[in-house]
């Protein structure tokens, strides 16, 4: 007769009501977040260039040096403010154990724009902890939901601009899986209406603002019904004309 583990059973229960409280409490704060900065009223606009290791301390001083000559005006006139930003490197985070060190992550926040270099995330046989990836931590620390990626093959005729949520669906539960027992492991996906509204309205604000007249939103709802569904849902509002591809129209 089959058995089943029933305290394994409830050590997962446990583990999933945690991660509802944690995820009820973020909905919670979505709600309340302030709106976004208008950088047009901010003087100085602090840049901030994190390094990072490998190859990313050349690469951040080269982007220090392109952009000190293209802003040099703005820095003149104090509009703009750069800060080096050290710490960032695999050393630092392997010692203190984190995938962004407490006062990193402080000085940070103080920037308004942040230029990153390369970070190491440790694999298997690496010589280092089973860290987190510094770039997935920054982006759940400092809410950087949007990642906008355009893409310009002018001989194809491409034009396009990616915006691919940063925060939540596997994301933002990533190291939040389980070994429910030798045999099975879970994993967990979250989405949130509010989450999934702003980057939406992000994705189609640029749309109208740089004249684009088609915007495609990519899902698994066909499969992913719950959360890929709740995703799809808000991007057909107001209700739109749907393609095979995703959905296209116009919010107001």
């Amino acid at each position: 007769m089959m058995t089943v583990d029933r305290e394994a059973i409830e050590r997962a229960k446990e583990h999933f009501g945690r991660i509802l409280e944690e995820q009820l409490e973020r909905v919670e704060r979505l709600k309340n977040e302030p709106d976004w900065i208008d950088y047009s009223t901010l003087k100085p606009i602090v840049i901030g260039f994190a390094g990072g290791d490998g190859i990313g301390p050349v690469i951040a001083k080269e982007a220090r040096r392109v952009m000190e000559f293209m802003l040099r005006d703005e820095i003149k006139d104090g509009r703009v403010e750069m800060r080096d930003i050290e710490g960032l490197t695999i050393e630092n985070r392997a010692k203190v154990g984190k995938a962004v060190p407490d006062d990193v992550l402080e000085q940070i926040k103080k920037c308004h724009v942040l230029l990153k270099g390369p970070t190491t995330t440790p694999k298997k046989g690496d010589p280092w902890p089973n860290i987190e990836s510094a770039n997935v931590a920054l982006r759940r620390y400092l809410d950087l939901f949007a990642n906008v990626r355009p893409v310009k093959v002018p001989s194809e005729g491409i034009d396009w601009t990616f915006f691919r949520e940063n925060t939540e669906g596997a994301y933002i539960l990533g190291s939040k899986g389980l070994d429910v027992t030798d045999d099975l492991s879970i994993d967990f996906k979250a989405i949130t209406e509010q989450g999934s509204e702003r980057i939406i309205r992000m994705a189609f604000d640029y749309a109208k603002k740089t004249g684009a007249n088609r915007l495609t939103v990519v899902t698994k709802a066909n499969i992913i019904k719950r959360t890929d569904g709740r995703f799809l849902k808000v991007a057909e509002w107001p209700r739109s004309t749907r393609r095979s591809s995703g959905t296209t129209g116009s919010w107001t």
